[in-house]
């Protein structure tokens, strides 16, 4: 009989790490914590954790560009 390698699956690859879901989807609307003039972000994209948690690309319109941040210094914004 000939051995056959198989390549690693998504799911044998790294068996015992989650993928974590983002909190926030595209579109959403969000402030930054901590920020004392509630500034609304929309949120443009989702981007993967760089080491320091999960991280979103985000724009308000009032700035002229777009924002890098974690998860965690982010708030929905209020209706």
């Amino acid at each position: 009989m000939r051995d056959i390698m198989r390549r690693p699956t998504a799911d044998t690859a790294r068996p015992n790490v989650s993928a974590a879901a983002h909190k926030f989807a595209l579109g959403t609307l969000v402030t930054l914590v901590g920020k004392s003039d509630q500034t609304l972000f929309k949120v443009t994209r989702l981007l993967p954790d760089g080491g320091a948690g999960l991280q979103y690309r985000i724009k308000s319109e009032q700035e002229g560009y777009e924002r890098v941040v974690i998860e965690v210094l982010l708030e929905r914004a209020r209706k």
